[in-house]
């Protein structure tokens, strides 16, 4: 029998980033419900129209063109001016 390789890192997958975006979309769409059931204002519920627009756009965001995990621990290790492990080009 053929033995399969190493597994995949699982941020190749998607899934991570799949869970938190449902996650957050679903906390998100709770949450703003439960405030409009509680504002009687237009101005107020303009607001938080737009607020929901830009938080959706941020996920969105994150979920598509959102760094890796990786991505961000050379981020902060160039940050902190710390060693410079596999940088050059792959």
């Amino acid at each position: 029998m053929m033995e399969a390789g190493p597994r995949p890192p699982v941020e190749i997958t998607w899934l991570w980033r799949r869970i938190f975006t449902y996650l957050a979309s679903l906390a998100n769409a709770g949450l703003l419900a439960a405030v409009i059931l509680k504002v009687r204002d237009a101005q107020g519920l303009a607001a938080l129209g737009l607020a929901l627009i830009a938080a959706n756009v941020v996920l969105a965001t994150l979920y598509l063109a959102g760094a890796t995990v990786t991505d961000w621990a050379r981020i902060a290790g160039a940050a902190r001016g710390g060693p410079r492990d596999g940088e050059g080009g792959a």
